[in-house]
């Protein structure tokens, strides 16, 4: 059914469109089962299309940024992975924003953290040095409120742009519904946005930026990198920090896992990383039911020993 329905946008589609392929393909993990149909856009044309599919076929679908902070299960997904690596990709600096002057930045959400903190350190974009490590796109990172010990991407965004593909074309133009979302206070939490709705796709967000030295962004930023690499697991497959810290208890999760004799603890083939216990890795060829039952161990037993709840960063997808 559902790859009939894609063979007929095939021949003039601006991107890829994969069946059967495991979504373990795509998530840093490199956990999950197959998915009926992945399809990866290249153009807002051939979003345009997979909504239209959508609409018609009514089949469920997940949007897919970089895959780094959510767990896939093992089973089948007989549904549609949108897979947005290669739309949206702008860069662009802007000296008004609604009205007002200041530093600001046009985001596509499919840009990384990464790719962004480079252009920062060449073009003295400060105050970013937060989203150092994070493995993601700036479209995950704002759904999440990314962050670090040193602030969230939440309290410098202004604005965000999405369509949601459960709407139907706005029928005078003949377009998607591009959304705008005026950022104020209660839209983020400790990692969670508190605006986007099921079948929004975030297509750009606008922060605002310190004009800095661009030597002394890229020295902060070389000397985050650097402590990342000496006290996180990152030569592994992972989904990043697993729990969220528990402030109220004022500990950090990986004391919490600490605490309860876990570092280096194993199921199957995944384990809580010995260099960084709020990790779990996939040591070659974990299954999700084995991240899943190191989580529960950890939750079960912070609760039961320490009186502590924890709750997870990773989002588990079905």
């Amino acid at each position: 059914m559902l790859k009939k329905e894609f063979a007929e946008i095939e021949n003039n589609f601006d991107g890829t469109l994969e069946y059967d392929i495991p979504r373990a393909k795509y998530a840093y993990y490199r956990i999950g089962g197959p998915a009926a149909v992945i399809a990866t856009p290249r153009s807002f044309a051939a979003l345009k299309q997979l909504h239209e599919v959508l609409l018609r076929t009514r089949v469920p679908f997940f949007i897919l940024g970089w895959g780094s902070n959510l767990l896939f299960s093992d089973a089948s997904y007989d549904g549609v992975v949108i897979r947005m690596k290669h739309l949206f990709t702008e860069v662009e600096v802007l000296p008004e924003l609604n009205g007002k002057k200041g530093n600001f930045l046009k985001l596509g959400a499919s840009i990384g953290a990464a790719s962004l903190l480079k252009k920062a350190s060449v073009e003295g974009f400060g105050g970013l040095a937060c989203l150092t490590g994070i493995p993601g796109s700036v479209g995950g990172m704002v759904a999440m409120n990314a962050g670090t010990h040193l602030g969230e991407i939440g309290k410098r965004l202004v604005q965000t742009e999405f369509v949601n593909l459960n709407q139907p074309i706005d029928t005078n133009s003949g377009e998607l519904q591009v959304q705008t979302r005026m950022h104020a206070e209660g839209d983020f939490s400790y990692r969670e946005n508190h605006f986007l709705k099921s079948g929004d796709l975030i297509t750009h967000t606008y922060l605002h930026f310190d004009k800095a030295d661009p030597e002394t962004i890229k020295t902060e930023i070389d000397d985050l990198y650097q402590r990342r690499k000496s006290t996180q697991p990152v030569n592994l497959p992972s989904c990043g920090s697993v729990f969220k810290n528990p402030r109220d208890h004022g500990m950090h999760a990986w004391q919490v896992v600490e605490k309860l004799g876990l570092r280096g603890h194993q199921i199957g083939n995944a384990q809580i990383s010995e260099k960084h216990p709020n990790f779990i890795v996939n040591l070659g060829s974990a299954k999700a039911a084995d991240v899943k039952a190191l989580i529960d161990l950890v939750k079960a037993r912070a609760n039961a020993e320490l009186r502590i709840e924890l709750h997870e960063e990773v989002k588990f997808v079905p």
